[in-house]
């Protein structure tokens, strides 16, 4: 009798345990097909803890890449910044207010503008420079990989009012798509790559439409430190009216630091070299300037 019971004990309990098996193993088959791939979204309402670690993925600032990464839901990234590019002619951003605000988990909103100093032969001019307003979507993640695709259009146009806008005959329309994914980590974080290529539409008579493109990888230093390198170049597609096509290359080394988990600072260094310009052919570039962050809620 004890083993008819065992016995029919056991039968009852194999269906329950095959249940739970094959429950486990399905749900370790849904997390390989949900790893397989990449998934494409055009809002996503998900909000993701905010990720504590160094940040190593090049994007701007300090560089000029910019990479796909958003603030997140209902997160606000807002940079100070200054920059300069010294030769013969000077010119300085300062401060450059750029302000971002995360809608969904994949939307971003930004609005930026500066202050500008320029000199040339001797005469300096200061005031509101061009602002510039845009919207990222990341339309692609692939977590499995760490890679991200997104498109970014923006428009730069001088501030009605401002002594730019005397001078200013249109704005300029920006097109670029966006691409970062890890290659790499170490003890202290990820090695990361960021790849923009864009099309830029000018209604100015001084300014043609070009082509632009950027790839620059990053990678951490200390565990609060990360250094970025990058290297773009901007490709006029007609010549300008001086029959000249314009083309501009540009090196920049970054680093990017930890003050606490809602405060960045920032700097580069670089030299940019302009084929067209051959009175003033090559500048050093400086930028410096602190990241206030909020998390996603």
């Amino acid at each position: 009798m004890k083993k008819l019971l065992l016995l029919c004990a056991a039968l009852w309990a194999s269906p329950a345990l095959a249940s739970d098996d094959h429950a486990d193993s399905k749900g370790e088959d849904n997390k390989l097909v949900e790893k397989a791939g990449g998934t494409f979204s055009l809002l996503s309402a998900r909000c993701k803890a905010e990720d504590e670690g160094l940040e190593t993925t090049p994007g701007a600032p300090p560089l000029d890449i910019d990479d796909p990464n958003t603030p997140g839901c209902n997160g606000w990234e807002v940079n100070i910044v200054t920059s300069g590019e010294l030769g013969k002619a000077m010119s300085f951003e300062t401060p450059l207010f750029d302000i971002n605000y995360g809608i969904g988990d994949n939307i971003q909103l930004k609005v930026e503008a500066p202050v500008t100093f320029v000199r040339i032969d001797g005469t300096s001019k200061a005031g509101v420079g061009d602002a510039e307003v845009g919207i990222k979507h990341r339309f692609f993640e692939d977590e499995s990989r760490e890679m991200t695709i997104a498109v970014y259009p923006q428009l730069e146009f001088a501030i009605p009012g401002t002594a730019a806008a005397d001078d200013s005959e249109g704005p300029i329309v920006k097109f670029p798509v966006l691409m970062s994914t890890k290659v790499g980590e170490t003890s202290k974080g990820d090695v990361m790559i960021t790849a923009n290529a864009a099309y830029n539409l000018a209604t100015r008579s001084d300014v043609r439409d070009h082509v632009a493109a950027a790839f620059g990888i990053g990678f951490p230093l200390t565990s609060s430190i990360a250094m970025m390198v990058e290297a773009t170049t901007e490709q006029s597609l007609t010549a300008n009216m001086a029959g000249v096509r314009d083309s501009v290359y540009k090196a920049n080394l970054g680093l990017l630091g930890k003050l606490s988990s809602h405060v960045l600072w920032f700097g580069a260094f670089g030299e940019s070299y302009s084929a067209s310009d051959t009175g003033d052919t090559t500048h050093t570039c400086l930028v410096a300037g602190l990241r206030f962050v909020t998390g996603a809620e």
